[in-house]
């Protein structure tokens, strides 16, 4: 049996050099340990690096696991590195992405309908960036596809996993919530 602190180490080693979240099941592999063991390894990781209140986290991400920036150093670094952020999504991209994870399994249909206006263009953004997945497809006429999230979109958006979506959906649609009108 492994020492628990070398595959902590290993873990740590595997997270920093990653340049994207990496899953519980590959984190196992590499330490050759059952995926109980290696998410409890992974917890401690994970605490011990909130307890010293330094510059990086180790954090699940959309049920992977990533060695991230604190938020509180990462705006100043990107000033300083004059990091090129990516464009930003337009409005319309915005709002069919929030419709996908909203009523996900959705159509483009149905994503149209709420919109009330074409969303192909937003979709095809979305799916070029890697946000949105075709997931299937609806068994109704034309079998049109199914639009699903993506672990980018979990990571992105710093979303642990569905289950966490499923809490914010609950939220965003509690009702008396609404915003008063004048």
């Amino acid at each position: 049996m492994k020492d628990r602190i070398h595959v902590r180490c290993l873990f740590e080693a595997m997270l920093f050099v990653s340049p994207h979240p990496v899953s519980l099941k590959e984190l196992a592999a590499l330490a050759n340990v059952e995926e109980e063991r290696a998410e409890q390894c992974l917890e401690e990781l994970s605490a011990r690096y909130k307890e010293t209140s330094g510059a990086l986290l180790v954090r699940r991400v959309g049920g992977d696991w990533h060695m991230v920036v604190c938020p509180d150093y990462g705006e100043k670094l990107k000033e300083h590195l004059r990091i090129q952020v990516r464009k930003g999504l337009s409005r319309a991209s915005l709002e069919t992405l929030a419709l996908v994870s909203l009523l996900q399994p959705v159509t483009k249909g149905e994503i149209d309908l709420r919109r009330g206006a074409d969303s192909a263009a937003s979709i095809k953004t979305l799916l070029e960036r890697g946000l949105i997945t075709i997931g299937g497809r609806r068994d109704a006429p034309g079998k049109p596809f199914l639009y699903r999230v993506t672990p980018k979109f979990f990571h992105l958006f710093g979303i642990e996993d569905q289950e966490d979506l499923e809490r914010l959906q609950k939220i965003a649609s509690t009702p008396g919530d609404e915003e008063e009108t004048w």
